[in-house]
This record gives structure tokens, sequence and C-alpha cells, in this order.
């Protein structure tokens, strides 16, 4: 679990530290980073990281969470259509950081915060029906998650339209909300 308070002065550490996470994935598989390596790329103390996060895999989360909460602002206002490629984009124009992710067998950790960030967004926006919305966005993450990886390791070649029709033919969306 993350522990980063609303201060700035935990923010900017907190920031430090996924950005140092960021630099080391476009040097090393994510399964070979440490806290040390962490520690020394983004320049603060030990104490400091675990101040603010338990484990690799926090920091992880709380990155990841704060890239969805700007990801599924305005869900209940779009086709379910435009949502889907939202979604699809928002992970794929992040780039190595998020498919570094999910190429290193941690791609639950994107699906829980995605599927948790899309139930926050429709708790703020007023939609009830707390089951549907549970098995609704875990089955939407899930198969977001799932076409970005199989996208990836086909070379990268359908456009987010495409996946987006793709997802929309195999799975029907229209009870989401």
């Amino acid at each position: 679990m993350y522990h980063v308070k609303n201060d700035r002065r935990c923010i900017r550490s907190a920031g430090s530290i996924t950005k140092a996470l960021e630099q080391l994935l476009t040097k090393k598989a994510f399964l070979d980073i440490t806290v040390t390596d962490i520690q020394k790329t983004a320049g603060i103390g030990r104490s400091t990281f675990y101040r603010l996060f338990d484990t690799i895999d926090d920091v992880v989360t709380y990155m990841v969470d704060k890239e969805f909460e700007e990801i599924v602002r305005g869900y209940s206002t779009m086709s379910r259509r435009d949502f889907t490629i939202n979604c699809l984009s928002g992970v794929i124009d992040r780039g190595d950081t998020l498919m570094g992710i999910l190429a290193s067998g941690r791609s639950e950790l994107v699906t829980r915060s995605l599927r948790e960030n899309l139930h926050r967004s429709a708790e703020e926006s007023g939609e009830a029906d707390e089951a549907a919305l549970q098995y609704g966005f875990s089955v939407f993450a899930s198969a977001c998650i799932s076409v970005i990886r199989v996208w990836d390791e086909n070379g990268r070649k359908e456009s987010i339209e495409e996946l987006a029709d793709y997802m929309q033919k195999f799975l029907d969306f229209s009870n989401l909300a």
C-alpha cells in the first residue's frame, strides 16, 4: 500500500520515486529492479521510500493510479466505444512504463488500478448497481489489458480504433453503466 499524503513534500518525493522507476524500466526488467536501484536513481533516502511505499509494487500502483485517474475522467459522459478508445490509448500512450509492467508478468497491478479507478469514477457520477459495476468493470479492465498485451505480442499492427472494435465485437459493454 502506498502512503502518499496530500502535501507538497510527499508528492514531490513520490514523483521522484516514480520517475526513477520509469527510468529504470527503460534499462532493466521490472522484476530485476530493487528498492536500492530506485532510491539511488531518485536521490532519496531509504527511509523516504519506506515512508511512502511498502514495496515496489506499491510504487507501480501509485503511478498507475495517477495515470488512470486522468484516463477515466469523464467516463460517464462518453459513449462506450469512445471510452474504450480512451482507455486503450491511455495505456498505450504511456509507452514503455506501462508496457514494461505488463511485459513483466505483473499486469494484475495495471488491471486492478484501471478497475478501481473506473469504479471510483462511476460512484462519483452516481451510478448505483454496485455488483454490476464491480463485475462489469472487472471484465472491462481485464479485457482492455489483455487486448493490449496481445496487440504488443503481435507487433502493434492494429490501430486503437481496431482494438476497440475487437473488444466491442466480443464483449457487450452496453450494460456497464
